[in-house]
């Protein structure tokens, strides 16, 4: 008789678990969905990369293929990227020229600030000393 009572028992312990084990699943497959997505999403900006990639692949192919009548164009073209290439070099040389000047003459502006400073200094230290002077001299 006790057996024949507990096997119910167990049973409903069972159906009773049985939920819970869903619930988990469902859990389970939730969290696994979220983690592909976010892993989708840090893919995306790779296979942006790898389309772009193939398709500059694919236009250089196309440029091998059409080479031979573009051969004179391109030479044209590669002289004017020299020429290109030349000016902007020489508009970089002369801004580093002239951020290299502009350093100098700051620091020339601020040693000329401290000796002006130096000068103001001395000027009111003698001015303080002064009076102090003709006091002395007055004393004596």
């Amino acid at each position: 008789q006790q057996q024949l009572l507990r096997q119910p028992q167990q049973l409903q312990l069972q159906q009773l678990r049985q939920p819970q084990q869903q619930l988990q699943r469902q859990q389970l497959q939730q969290q696994l969905q979220q983690l592909l997505l976010q892993q989708q999403r840090q893919q995306q900006p790779q296979q942006l990369l790898r389309q772009q990639l193939l398709r500059q692949q694919l236009l250089l192919q196309q440029q091998r293929q059409q080479q031979p009548q573009q051969q004179r164009q391109q030479q044209q073209r590669q002289q004017q990227q020299r020429q290109l290439q030349q000016q902007q070099l020489l508009r970089q040389q002369l801004l580093q020229q002239r951020r290299q000047q502009q350093p100098q003459q700051q620091l020339r502006q601020q040693q000329q600030q401290q000796l002006q400073q130096q000068l103001q200094q001395q000027l009111l230290l003698q001015q303080q000393r002064q009076p102090q002077q003709q006091h002395i001299s007055e004393m004596s």
